[in-house]
């Protein structure tokens, strides 16, 4: 079959298909601006989902379909890629739809990484100022690498997605709630029931919207897809089992440092593998935003570098899924739930630790001298745990020179004073809720 087919058939197929149910995502993109949209993050977070929101938002504000087009570049009937099928596809789309030069087209294109030479072709379509919109997609940090991005400099603008937060996953189960009487509410046990459930299965969108006992299942296939279709086949990894087996590790011990050379030595027995191989895989699996990594907070660069790291997973229900379970397991998924929340709103992210061993989870640098300490534990009862946590979180504020720290817990609002600091207890599930209410909010009395 020959391109111009090939095209007319998967434009025709979406013109005659009805766009699906549509739970809208925060996430937003101006398209009235020339800028290319581009839409990154992991595998099955919502993505697509997310362009057809944009697409549906076009044809309310009057745009006919007539002028949108969405295109899978994974689409069976697109394969195999002949290298051509982006050149002719703005030409075969006027042919089957014809418009205006003043008319605008707009042009969603899903996994755009997958065709060879796109950036070009890309770069090309904005220099001659074609009117014409683009928004593409992909499921790897490196869509816009910096050879990528030195060649459409200025000329695009980019929107992280990920699986559902907390918040997204009450407003799916159309929970009203006041943040400022929660602490006192009934409702505060339903909110509870639903933090329970999305500690154990997360936020992919497929899993809060198809529930069923089959979730691990589909985020483990979820778990190969990432693995072998967007790092193994992309990168030419040559050992797969060996790079599936660090990705198990490593999602199994979030939370903890490592380095490089400490990953090397734990898989040495397995097979003899270098530090440099170590670091690639890694930065493999932070492209497919699988894992992120967490540095030491120090001012000297150098010894920051030197420092251990500490990974966190995408989402708890990938964890849940793919990884070795422990006894402590719960909260280290506490400890990852704060960071990816923290990750999405955008902070600047370190951990640290004193020359004693006294550690703060996270550090949130705000310019040069403004900082935030959070610490989490989810069960302050013992009084040795209680006592190692404040402690942490004392040393921290005097480094920093910070007056106030927040400790997060499974269910503890309260409030002291000690060495002349503030230190305030939230539960996690409130936290993760006032983190992403429009405009900040005043805390709660306690």
């Amino acid at each position: 079959m020959d391109t111009v087919t090939k095209l007319k058939a998967a434009i025709i197929e979406w013109q005659e298909r009805d766009l699906p149910k549509l739970y809208p995502r925060r996430s937003s993109i101006q398209l009235e601006l020339p800028h290319i949209n581009d839409i990154i993050g992991v595998r099955r977070c919502g993505k697509t989902y997310f362009m057809f929101q944009q697409i549906e938002e076009l044809i309310t504000s009057g745009v006919p379909k007539s002028r949108i087009l969405y295109l899978n570049i994974d689409d069976d009937r697109l394969q195999p890629l002949n290298g051509d099928e982006l050149d002719r596809l703005i030409d075969t789309f006027r042919e089957l739809y014809p418009s205006g030069d003043d008319e605008r087209l707009y042009f969603f294109l899903d996994e755009i990484q997958n065709f060879p030479g796109w950036e070009l072709w890309i770069k090309g379509i904005y220099d001659r100022k074609r009117n014409l919109k683009i928004i593409i997609s992909g499921s790897n940090a490196s869509l816009l690498s910096e050879e990528v991005a030195n060649r459409l400099t200025g000329r695009y603008h980019t929107t992280r997605m990920y699986p559902f937060s907390f918040s997204e996953f009450v407003e799916y189960h159309t929970i009203q709630i006041d943040l400022k009487t929660l602490p006192y509410s009934e409702k505060k046990i339903e909110i509870k029931r639903l933090f329970q459930k999305y500690l154990t299965s997360g936020g992919f969108p497929e899993v809060i919207l198809y529930p069923s006992a089959d979730e691990t299942i589909l985020l483990q296939s979820y778990f190969d897809d990432i693995i072998f279709r967007d790092i193994v086949t992309r990168y030419g990894v040559r050992n797969p089992s060996l790079f599936k087996e660090l990705a198990i590790f490593c999602i199994s011990n979030v939370a903890k440092p490592h380095t490089y050379n400490s990953l090397r030595k734990l898989f040495s027995g397995y097979q003899t593998i270098s530090t440099d191989a170590i670091i690639n895989y890694l930065s493999y699996l932070e492209d497919a935003f699988l894992l992120f990594s967490v540095r030491h907070h120090d001012d000297s660069l150098r010894k920051q570098m030197n420092k251990p790291r500490k990974l966190y997973c995408i989402d708890p229900g990938m964890m849940n899924a793919v990884s070795f379970r422990f006894s402590e397991d719960i909260g280290r998924l506490f400890e990852d739930l704060v960071f990816i929340q923290l990750y999405r709103t955008g902070h600047e992210i370190y951990y640290w630790q004193d020359e004693k061993g006294l550690e703060v989870d996270f550090v949130l640098k705000s310019g040069l001298k403004s900082f935030e300490l959070i610490q989490v534990s989810i069960d302050l009862s013992d009084p040795s745990t209680r006592e190692r946590e404040i402690k942490g979180l004392l040393s921290a504020m005097d480094h920093f020179g910070v007056s106030e720290g927040l400790i997060l817990t499974r269910d503890l609002f309260d409030e002291e004073i000690l060495a002349g600091k503030t230190i305030r207890y939230l539960p996690l599930w409130y936290w993760l809720l006032m983190e992403e209410k429009p405009g900040g909010m005043t805390l709660p009395e306690i």
